[in-house]
């Protein structure tokens, strides 16, 4: 896996710095999931995995992924070559990047969710390398690198929304700015606002907050000073009230 440049954090202060020119509005197909075998199987995995208001929000983290490494020029030429930018991996670290939302085991483990589902996102990982090397002609060494930045971006994204580390590598800096422009528009002006209302149609927010809300209230009830505790009164209930997102809430079918 090539490159191993660094990203200066805090991350959203940083993006607001590049003073690049406005986004341009990249169109619906620029979303499109990579059409790559493990990555079709993610999507289905979470699809199966997580409630639709959760995996939606991992589908939409993915898109403003793609969108903020657009804008700041972290997608293309010797930039991408030297952070190490690759869609289908950013599209895994982002699509299970919420793989610790689940009421089951995930739940009432004493791991923090994020600890949790970083954990089983690396094994879903490597648990393709017969589909992968053999199947697909795909280097084994590669799937492991993928599946430990997965881990790690997974298991610090709440930590660098808070502003944890000094720098922080690519992929991690794509899942915890995708997720937190999706959580709280952080990083609104980065996006497009045409690609901003086409990403919440395609992946449609309804009961994302609410959900949202129930969920880390179980969480942190259950695991006092856990990882994900001080994280959720960052959001919660601020989350509601993002304007680019007003009128998109809709109502929880379905918790959890």
């Amino acid at each position: 896996m090539a490159g191993m440049s660094t990203i200066p954090a805090p991350l959203v202060q940083h993006l607001a710095s590049l003073q690049r020119p406005p986004p341009q509005a990249l169109g619906r197909e620029f979303f499109d999931i990579p059409r790559s075998p493990i990555c079709q199987r993610a999507a289905s995995f979470i699809r199966g995995w997580n409630s639709p208001w959760i995996a939606n929000h991992c589908f939409r983290t993915y898109a403003f992924a793609l969108a903020i490494a657009k804008y700041a020029g972290w997608d293309t030429g010797a930039e991408a070559e030297a952070l190490g930018f690759d869609r289908e991996l950013v599209f895994l670290a982002c699509v299970m990047h919420e793989m610790g939302i689940h009421p089951g085991e995930a739940l009432h483990s004493r791991l923090s969710l994020e600890i949790w589902g970083a954990i089983k996102a690396r094994e879903w990982i490597l648990n393709q390398t017969k589909e992968f090397v053999v199947d697909e002609s795909r280097p084994e060494g590669l799937l492991k690198d993928w599946a430990d930045e997965v881990c790690e971006a997974i298991a610090r994204h709440t930590i660098e929304f808070r502003g944890f580390s000094s720098r922080c590598r690519l992929t991690l800096a794509l899942v915890t700015l995708g997720s937190g422009q999706d959580l709280m528009g952080l990083s609104s002006t980065a996006i497009h606002a045409n690609d901003i209302r086409t990403i919440c149609e395609i992946w449609p927010r309804s009961g994302y907050c609410q959900g949202l809300s129930q969920y880390t209230k179980q969480e942190v009830g259950l695991k006092p000073a856990c990882l994900f505790d001080d994280c959720a009164r960052l959001f919660d209930p601020q989350m509601f009230e993002v304007e680019v997102y007003k009128g998109m809430h809709g109502q929880l079918d379905k918790f959890p």
